[in-house]
């Protein structure tokens, strides 16, 4: 079926350049008729593999069987499961550029792209048999699916997996994510403009500011096209033995005075393209501070077993939930707070909304339109006690974010002993 066909029916001309690059391949290797992973049977192998709840399970078998009633709704299916699953030029940027599909085909459209992810469980099953990946691991990362599902059905009244959701989901079914206890860890190249040493002779750790990073007066990264004032550059030079740089503290700020490291002393850690596990915190429950350090913990054992060849630097982690601001928000033996003291917390830029966003913005607003706080803040929810505080320090003096990126060496794991705060102080 020709792309113009589709896209007229289903109404999504505005959408046409999401899929007009390899349409036509795709076509060449579609089956005649409805693609086979639409069939009943199918769609209900796949939730199972996927596991998907029983109370799902009839809106989804329905949708497919609808999906396959409609020529257009069939091909784009079709697709969908080809680019994902078909070719080796995957694209998370495509998949989040597919349009949604409530308005043109009704609930049945909020299920047709995740009907075409779970189809892809072949190759999923053959990773995981490949690198023997434990079923409760599997059932664990999988997990997420279903959380998408309830929350989405929570919000709107009908279950819907958005195309953002979808891409982030096919790091599942690509195995490039699994779930630990209470956090998810991705294989990533670091990409966050920090070199990170180690003292051969004291054990200690020292970040770096990479070279033309420019930062604020309090040490957090300008994100600001117009400089406020006070404004400074990082500079940073790794050569004749001597690393000499703009050191960042533990606590999650630059320093504008430079230090110097002999790396017959200093040997490097991490540095920008280093493979790393990137951590991420899924919802849907507390972020239980043993259950985070239990993750780190059973990592340590995971990915030598059985990712054997997969030599990574560090843990790392960019998130609203690593605002230092909490801390002054939240009460020291709250999880979050916990957490960033465990970490070696470092500037990313935060936006300035990203704390509001984070605290009330839910999973419908991932990947989308960014809520913003009401003018009258007395109407902003004020359900948790985190939310509350947020909004209580928005009324007075307000909220100045800082820090949201972290990492965690391998060596220094010791959940609870707070590894980089307990260190000595940076002399400049």
């Amino acid at each position: 079926m020709h792309l113009d066909r589709v896209v007229e029916d289903l109404q999504i001309g505005d959408s046409v350049e999401a899929f007009e690059e390899d349409w036509d391949e795709a076509r060449a290797g579609a089956p005649e008729g409805t693609p086979s992973f639409l069939e009943p049977e199918a769609v209900r192998e796949a939730s199972e593999i996927a596991r998907i709840p029983e109370v799902f399970l009839g809106d989804i078998v329905a949708a497919a069987e609808e999906i396959g009633r409609k020529p257009a709704a069939s091909a784009l299916a079709w697709h969908a499961y080809w680019w994902m699953h078909e070719t080796d030029d995957f694209s998370f940027e495509r998949v989040r550029s597919w349009p949604r599909l409530v308005d043109p085909l009704g609930e049945t459209g909020a299920l047709l792209y995740l009907i075409s992810l779970i189809a892809g469980h072949g190759k999923m099953r053959a990773i995981h048999r490949r690198h023997e990946i434990p079923d409760q691991v599997v059932a664990d990362t999988l997990s997420q699916i279903e959380l998408y599902l309830r929350t989405t059905s929570e919000v709107q009244g009908f279950p819907e997996v958005l195309p953002y959701l979808v891409a982030w989901l096919m790091n599942h079914y690509r195995g490039e994510i699994y779930r630990l206890a209470r956090l998810q860890f991705q294989f990533r190249d670091s990409h966050y403009r920090i070199r990170v040493f180690r003292s051969s002779e004291t054990g200690q750790v020292v970040a770096l500011s990479e070279d033309g990073v420019r930062y604020r007066p309090d040490g957090q990264i300008l994100r600001d096209v117009d400089d406020p004032g006070g404004s400074w550059e990082a500079q940073l030079s790794v050569e004749d033995g001597v690393a000499a740089g703009n050191p960042i503290v533990p606590e999650g700020r630059a320093l504008p005075d430079q230090i110097t490291l002999p790396l017959d002393e200093w040997k490097q850690e991490l540095a920008p393209g280093d493979p790393v596990l990137a951590i991420h915190i899924p919802g849907g429950e507390s972020m239980d501070y043993d259950q985070c350090g239990a993750a780190f913990e059973q990592a340590l054992e995971f990915f030598p077993r059985h990712f054997p060849n997969y030599d990574f630097s560090a843990f790392t982690c960019a998130s609203w939930i690593l605002d230092t601001a909490i801390q002054e928000l939240a009460p020291s033996q709250s999880n979050m707070v916990r957490f960033q003291r465990e970490v070696y917390l470092f500037p990313v830029g935060l936006r300035e909304d990203s704390l509001y966003s984070g605290l009330f913005g839910g999973i419908m607003r991932y990947g989308g339109a960014r809520p913003e706080p009401p003018e009258d803040l007395s109407k902003a929810p004020r359900d948790t006690s985190l939310q509350r505080a947020y909004l209580d320090a928005m009324e007075g003096q307000g909220v100045v974010s800082a820090a949201g990126g972290c990492f965690l060496l391998p060596e220094d794991v010791d959940w609870g002993s707070q590894v980089y705060l307990s260190q000595p102080p940076i002399v400049v």
